[in-house]
């Protein structure tokens, strides 16, 4: 098939104003390995009613904005939902073309045997999900008939065997790389995201993403300056990106870290968690 008869891959980024540069590094990962026509909706723009059990909070501003996408994309065709905190490292068509076989969604079971499955990458065929955010939340979790747990990880709102765990888990690498196998990494450690920590692993594939999305223009330093004043990036994310890459590995075991002290990752997530909490608890 010739890349001009191809319908586009839809692809919904769960990001809100924290993540807008890991989001524009995953669909430049994205762009850098196919050649098929693409488009990507970040849905900043989705609102949905907090719960009204703390149990049931989000563990992020976007947790509950997958359940928009069927909508969104008009009830029809295909979709393909993942976190920001994603590099693509294969052909994104390998992923999107995979048989569903009559499911409504399909996942990828964990590659992580310590950690349990998630639904960060799910690939949707949106006209059999009659999805409603706001009525997933009110009549579902609100209601009682699931938990957050449940539909966050298994997709509890919807009847048993309509998700099923039919990708490949090397399309969701949760932190870990290993060449000419991983197909996505997940930055999954919310403590050690390299845009927030200078202690992942693998946060070296992250920065030569970005110290190349600066050089093309896709990040501008003055939209890192603004995350960092803000305290959505590290104070040293600059600082490691202008010495020369063989220093890296050096420079972030000691002078990051010595920067980064004092650095609380999340804040703002964790203050507006809090403050639903404190919502929830006085019936406000």
């Amino acid at each position: 098939m010739s890349r001009a008869s191809e319908e586009p891959i839809r692809i919904f980024i769960g990001v809100d104003e924290t993540q807008r540069i890991p989001a524009k590094l995953f669909e430049r990962s994205v762009r850098l390995c196919t050649d098929a026509p693409v488009i990507f909706d970040r849905m900043e723009e989705v609102t949905w009613p907090y719960p009204k059990d703390k149990k049931n909070f989000p563990g992020t501003n976007f947790s509950f904005h997958r359940f928009d996408i069927p909508k969104r994309a008009g009830y029809r065709g295909r979709a393909l939902y993942v976190d920001a905190d994603m590099l693509v490292l294969k052909d994104i068509r390998d992923l999107w073309n995979t048989r569903m076989n009559g499911a409504a969604a399909l996942c990828a079971s964990s590659s992580d045997p310590k950690k349990r499955r998630q639904l960060s990458v799910l690939l949707l065929d949106c006209a059999q999900l009659d999805w409603d955010v706001e009525k997933i939340i009110t009549e579902g979790l609100d209601a009682g008939k699931y938990t957050y747990d449940e539909l966050l990880y298994n997709l509890a709102n919807e009847p048993a065997g309509r998700l099923r765990e039919s990708l490949p888990p090397q399309w969701n690498s949760l932190d870990k790389l290993e060449p000419g196998k991983t197909n996505l990494i997940h930055y999954t450690d919310l403590e050690k995201q390299p845009w927030l920590s200078a202690r992942h692993r693998f946060g070296w594939l992250w920065l030569e993403h970005l110290r190349d999305a600066l050089r093309e223009g896709v990040v501008t330093r003055a939209e890192v300056e603004e995350a960092q004043a803000k305290g959505w990036a590290r104070p040293s994310l600059l600082r490691v990106l202008d010495i020369p890459r063989p220093l890296w590995r050096f420079y972030e075991k000691t002078i990051s870290r010595r920067i980064d002290k004092g650095f609380v990752p999340h804040q703002e997530l964790r203050g507006k968690i809090e403050e639903a909490r404190k919502s929830s608890a006085t019936g406000k």
